[in-house]
Formats: structure tokens, C-alpha cells, sequence
């Protein structure tokens, strides 16, 4: 990964904070990211993830109205759950941070992490279902970048490690992406039913398009594609930008500006209301001429994703590389191309730092 030398910290540091310059006297603001960030960092907290309990409680109701569709039922397996699959107990898989295989590769994950303490670079799985004949289970899997993935297991375990691969329902794939993006999570045969609520819907629209700030160019023409990485476990990712939203892999985010009046509202925000999802797809983005560094956050996150495009000679070909990190950790690096993305699949450059 790209270690992010103390001159471009800086650099990003001074920018986020002439943002938000007035608000200098609160130490703990959020004006300042990549301060609150490299703080978070001394006390080697992990990452909040897009996962909430109202989020957590839409996938239970999915879940118990996809049981039927299969002539099963599903139940929940927490953290003090003591819930078996295939005699295997379940919790003390979590207790033990036992690590899965995702089609016979050995993966290291997080289980049901707590809010601040889930890894940044490995999978976390935020839900766990059982069925009732003790015959599938499903992993709900959510990374830092917000990147999902259902894993289903339906093998035996090898002593304590449960045998993965990607599930083939594209309801309950389709069902967890729209659940992390804030988005209800509908059944096919369940589309009927979401006529009755247009009406509520249209009136919370227009309430929350009131309070809505203005969104401004943001990202920088240069960024402005849509970007590819191969990953050995999801495939092919994408990454577009135009200049006010920023799409991962069919999630649209809209990118505000940060100045005082989001700042503002992003401290009454916080805690959120879990009953206010108008904000779950909303992000605040810098760019630092300097550096050549955007800089994009969740409306309820601290630390940042930092994107950099870097020109790299590979094969004897000087080709623009886009650069997914923190202020800690490489993540990904994108290419123009999915033939790109393929053939340079994990390629980590000499001056990029991963954990």
C-alpha cells in the first residue's frame, strides 16, 4: 500500500480543517477527520460499519418471510445465542475467531463485531441464520467499504471450521445490498404489496428533500470513470465517480460538500435515529489540490476513504492507477478496464501499505 507520508496527513489534515475552521474550538469536532482519525488510531479502535440495529431487524423480517418461500424457517444466531449448525455450537466459533473457507480457501472474518470494533481490511459477518432442518446456514458478510456478500453453507464442518461458498439466491443477495444501502428489502412476489405505502412515502420525501443540503461538484474530472478490481472472493467490483456521487458496485452514495452547515447538522445527527434513513446514503467529500487526494466519508462515520490516482508503468505501459485506502491501510487499487483489473488482480505496489 501507499504509506501515507506525514506530508500528505498534514496536507489532507489542514484541508479538512479549513472546511470547517469554525468550529476549531471543539476539540472533539468532527470538522477535522483525519485528526479524529489518527486519535481513533492510537487507541487501535476498529471500523464502524454501515450495520445498525434497524438495519439488523430488517434482515430478521426478510429473513422470516424468505423461510416460507423455501419451506423453511430461519433463526438468528447472536453472539450468547446457543444455537448449533450441523452440532457444531456456534458461539463458541465467534468465541474462538475461528475462521471460515470460501470455496476451499481458508478466510480469516470477524464475527458479529461491536460498533467501532470491526476490522478494516477483513470481512465482517453482521448476521448469522440458521435454518430449521439444521441444513443451510447463511453468513451475511459487510466490509469497511461498505461491500457486501451472502455466503451459505451447506457441508458438514471440518471440526470447527464451516465450509462457505457465494450464494446462488440473488432475493437474499439482492434483499442484504438493499438493506445496507437503506433500502427495503422486497420479495419478488412482495411487490404488490408496496403500493399501499406510497402515499406515507411520497409525504416523508418531500419532508426530508426540505432539509437536504446542496450538492456541488466535488470529485475532480479526472476521477470521473468507472473503475474495476478483480477480487478473488467477489469478482469483479466497480467504482464510479461522477462529481457529486460516488457508486460501489450498484450502491449510489451522494457526495456533499463540507462546510458549516453540514457540519452541523452531521453532530445533531449523531447518534442517528434509527428511524431516519434519509441520510444512509449520504457522503461528505474534500479534495486537496495539493495532494491530489478526495476524500470521502459516510454521513455517521469518522475516518475517511482516501482515493488517489497515481500513474503506473506496468508492462512497459504508463497506465492511471486508482488507489482505494484510509489514512492507515491500502485497500484496492482500480483500473480503467476489467481486462486491467484481471490481469493485475492483487498487485500491491512497493509504496503502498497494507496491514
Amino acid at each position: 500500500m501507499k504509506c501515507w507520508r506525514t506530508t500528505i496527513l498534514l496536507s489532507l489534515g489542514l484541508t479538512l480543517a479549513a472546511c470547517g475552521n469554525q468550529q476549531a474550538q471543539k476539540a472533539t469536532s468532527s470538522s477535522s477527520h483525519v485528526k479524529v482519525a489518527a486519535s481513533s488510531s492510537k487507541r487501535k479502535t476498529g471500523a464502524t460499519l454501515s450495520w445498525n440495529q434497524t438495519k439488523a431487524d430488517k434482515l430478521a423480517a426478510f429473513m422470516k418471510d424468505f423461510g416460507p418461500t423455501k419451506s423453511q424457517q430461519f433463526t438468528q444466531a447472536d453472539l450468547n445465542d446457543q444455537v448449533k449448525w450441523q452440532g457444531l455450537d456456534l458461539t463458541k466459533v465467534y468465541k474462538t475467531k475461528q475462521p471460515i473457507t470460501i470455496d476451499g480457501k481458508k478466510t480469516p472474518v470477524t464475527w458479529l463485531p461491536k460498533k467501532g470494533h470491526a476490522s478494516k481490511t477483513q470481512e465482517n459477518v453482521v448476521a448469522v441464520y440458521v435454518d430449521d432442518q439444521d441444513t443451510v446456514l447463511f453468513l451475511f458478510t459487510l466490509t469497511a467499504q461498505r461491500k457486501t456478500r451472502v455466503l451459505i453453507s451447506q457441508y458438514a464442518p471440518d471440526g470447527q471450521t464451516i465450509k462457505t461458498t457465494n450464494t446462488t439466491n440473488q432475493a437474499v443477495t439482492q434483499g442484504f445490498q438493499n438493506i445496507v444501502a437503506g433500502k427495503k428489502a422486497i420479495l419478488p412476489n412482495q411487490t404488490d404489496a408496496t403500493s399501499s405505502s406510497k402515499t406515507a412515502t411520497t409525504d416523508q420525501t418531500k419532508d426530508s428533500q426540505a432539509a437536504t443540503p446542496k450538492q456541488q461538484a466535488i470529485v475532480p474530472a479526472e476521477f470521473q470513470y468507472t473503475w474495476y478490481t478483480q477480487d478473488s472472493g467477489n469478482g469483479l467490483l466497480t467504482l464510479a465517480f461522477t462529481a457529486d456521487t460516488i457508486n460501489e458496485t450498484g450502491i449510489e452514495f451522494k457526495i456533499f460538500p463540507y462546510n458549516a452547515d453540514t457540519a452541523a447538522d452531521i453532530e445533531r445527527s449523531n447518534p442517528p435515529d434509527p428511524n431516519d434513513h434519509t441520510k444512509d446514503n449520504w457522503d461528505v467529500g474534500t479534495y486537496s489540490a495539493s495532494d491530489k487526494t478526495l476524500a470521502i466519508k459516510n454521513w455517521y462515520t469518522k475516518v475517511p476513504g482516501l482515493y488517489t490516482i497515481t500513474p503506473r508503468v506496468l508492462d512497459g505501459q504508463t497506465i492511471p492507477v486508482l488507489e482505494e485506502a484510509d489514512p492507515y491501510t491500502h485497500f484496492d487499487n482500480y483500473y480503467l478496464t476489467p481486462a486491467l483489473a484481471a490481469n493485475y488482480q492483487g498487485r500491491v505496489f512497493p509504496d503502498q501499505h497494507v496491514q
